[in-house]
């Protein structure tokens, strides 16, 4: 007997310019459906075909209807058609997800399973990967699988000093081993604390000080090293760890980590000196958590794997469209409603997430607890807070301070929302900012605040009384010029409090900021270039090899957009920041590299890992060696030792077919 009560299957078929999809919904419940309606999240354009009504799209919530309503009998099935580009539909991710069916009065919500799929008949590259696992639903593999995935792995593959990543300036193996049990004892100073406390949580020993005359680990401040550099010498009786300052002491204990064979309560190193630095202080990644809330342990686990690998800025994104995420006293709808989404919510259901009461947020402890927790690991958290664009999670739990009513401006963003943009000529807009970096600057005390500014669409604000007054009282004869307003308003305020502005490239075009601002150029290599040249700090992290929610590869099986291309991690361990354009002084613009990962797609921590790794090694390595010294055979041959490593932290990589 089928338990399933609703399946959908899809049927995909071209025609000429277009793909045309029929859903077949069979209900299999014990009951007739009355006044029925199917919903599920696709963000593409669609238009309705023969039989079927659009009802509504917002975002990437679709509602379609039958054009005569009609009972769906229980046993029976009815059939909607939709159309959109080809493109619409390519891959398993392109797929609907978050299938339901709303029905009756009162309204009652059945979710519906995805069925049959005629997938592989249009798509390129259609073989099922057995790499896929978990995050493709037609495909079962179990965890051993990623051991069984390198079976193949290469007979030259490293272990130890040589193993390690990102890879050292410097690293010299001599014979022998430290090897200790039970306790280790150690001296140093006080800017070693953070790393002396890490190893102590990390290793399987008692770890005890003592004075420098018997320590078997000792930590000295070697004045001559540049910021975060280190010196670490392993030799049978004593290992030495000296550095400038507390970060360089950290990174040295990341590479004992990395190094040690730790078996019950035995620790070994092999012997040998290390000299490393970084190629940029800034060395980051970006985790969305407003298109799916991931919860404060999955962020802390984050961190933790970020340190291990010497990143050192973790870009938090806490508001979008979706979801508002980060508690602020002065505006509790924002995390009452702005928080969640789903039926009978003020903001709909996306990316699949059903009809259910869906979100969350951190309050200010759980902010308090990541920001120490990260400082402790040496990495510095950046809040974002998106706007103008991507604010309809705060528009919708504020528009009597939000919205004007008599706006009757016409535009859709790239994520498909009328109604997301805030208006820069509303005081209400104003006070409503203010207060929110006034709450944001006093819980992160880091250097920067990050402001979005990215992805305003054409036509927003052109019809709006209060901005054709704005712009008359100020001379602008763009609408384009309010973004630009915004924008150095709020630069002020933030410099006011000590605090610099970054923002996503977009914030800069125009000159809309001075200098002082740091920009995110994901675009594309040069970009990263030409803004760097102009004078603005740049953080590259260009799409095609920083954007981690890129599918792996085009197999139509493996999760992932594609937008950008796909990025394997050959491809992602390629990645060079800086074009022979980049003047002398744009090189000292160019403050770092920063992973992406984007979560429309990305909901259980399972699949943030999947995306993650060993990706994310590949941008640790671009971050923090210089150019001169990365290989990617070399890389490769480092890549099983580090994988075995993530493996025993219980890490749900990608598994890697071919290391060779």
């Amino acid at each position: 007997m089928n338990n399933r009560q609703l399946v959908v299957d899809f049927d995909l078929q071209q025609e000429d310019d277009e793909l045309v999809v029929r859903a077949t919904i069979l209900n299999h419940s014990q009951g007739d459906l009355d006044n029925w309606t199917l919903k599920f999240d696709l963000p593409k354009a669609i238009r309705p075909r023969e039989g079927t009504r659009l009802i509504s799209h917002v975002g990437s919530h679709v509602t379609l209807g039958p054009s005569q309503q009609a009972a769906l009998p229980t046993g029976e099935k009815a059939e909607l058609v939709f159309s959109g580009a080809v493109s619409m539909i390519q891959r398993l991710s392109d797929l609907p997800r978050g299938l339901y069916v709303s029905h009756g009065e009162p309204m009652a919500h059945l979710r519906a399973e995805l069925g049959s799929h005629n997938l592989e008949t249009i798509a390129t590259g259609h073989a099922i990967p057995s790499s896929v696992g978990s995050l493709n639903p037609h495909v079962k593999t179990s965890a051993a699988g990623s051991a069984d995935a390198r079976s193949g792995a290469a007979a030259d593959s490293v272990t130890g000093l040589q193993a390690i990543v990102p890879r050292p300036t410097s690293t010299q193996v001599s014979a022998g081993v430290f090897s200790v049990a039970n306790r280790l004892t150690y001296h140093g100073c006080s800017e070693a604390t953070a790393a002396i406390v890490w190893l102590t949580d990390m290793l399987p020993l008692e770890c005890q000080a003592s004075d420098a005359s018997v320590a078997a680990m000792d930590f000295a401040i070697n004045p001559e090293l540049v910021e975060e550099a280190y010196l670490l010498r392993i030799e049978t009786e004593v290992i030495s760890i000296q550095a400038a300052d507390a970060a360089g002491f950290f990174h040295a204990a990341a590479t004992l980590l990395q190094t040690s064979d730790a078996v019950n309560n035995a620790v070994r190193w092999p012997c040998g000196v290390i000299e490393d630095r970084p190629r940029f202080n800034f060395r980051g990644l970006m985790l969305d958590c407003a298109r799916h809330f991931h919860t404060k342990d999955t962020v802390l686990r984050t961190l933790d794997l970020m340190a291990q690998f010497k990143l050192n800025q973790f870009h938090w994104h806490l508001t979008d469209d979706e979801g508002w995420r980060l508690e602020i006293q002065a505006f509790p709808q924002l995390t009452e409603r702005g928080a969640w989404r789903g039926e009978g919510e003020v903001l709909e259901s996306q990316f699949g997430t059903g009809p259910g009461r869906y979100g969350g947020f951190y309050s200010r402890d759980d902010v308090e607890e990541v920001v120490d927790y990260a400082a402790a690991r040496q990495i510095e958290v950046i809040p974002e807070i998106d706007i103008p664009g991507h604010s309809r999670a705060a528009i919708k739990s504020y528009p009597e301070l939000l919205v004007e009513e008599a706006d009757l401006s016409q535009y859709c963003g790239a994520q498909l929302y009328t109604d997301n943009v805030l208006n820069p000529a509303l005081p209400g807009t104003y006070q409503f900012l203010h207060t929110v970096l006034d709450e944001v600057c006093d819980l992160f005390p880091g250097e920067y605040i990050h402001l979005g500014a990215d992805e305003v669409p054409e036509g927003v604000w052109q019809q709006s009384p209060a901005c054709s007054e704005f712009m008359a009282a100020h001379g602008y004869e763009s609408a384009h010029e309010l973004q630009g307003h915004l924008l150095r308003d709020l630069q002020a305020y933030l410099a006011k409090k000590g605090k610099k502005l970054m923002g996503w490239e977009e914030a800069v075009h125009g000159d809309k900021l001075d200098h002082t601002a740091t920009v995110n150029a994901w675009g594309s290599v040069p970009i990263g270039t030409q803004l760097a040249n102009a004078g603005y700090g740049v953080v590259a992290c260009a799409a095609p090899f920083a954007y981690l929610d890129l599918a792996w590869d085009e197999n139509a099986f493996e999760p992932g957009y594609y937008w950008a291309g796909t990025c394997d991690l050959a491809t992602c361990y390629g990645y060079e920041p800086t074009t022979p354009e980049l003047t002398h002084d744009g090189a000292q613009q160019m403050i770092g590299v920063q992973a992406v990962l984007w979560s429309e797609l990305v909901r259980e921590p399972a699949e943030l890992e999947y995306m993650l790794f060993p990706r994310l090694l590949a941008m640790a390595e671009t971050a923090w060696t210089a150019p001169s010294d990365k290989d990617l055979d070399h890389f490769m041959s480092r890549l099983p030792f580090q994988l075995t490593r993530l493996e025993l932290q219980g890490v749900v990589h990608r598994p890697i077919d071919d290391i060779s």
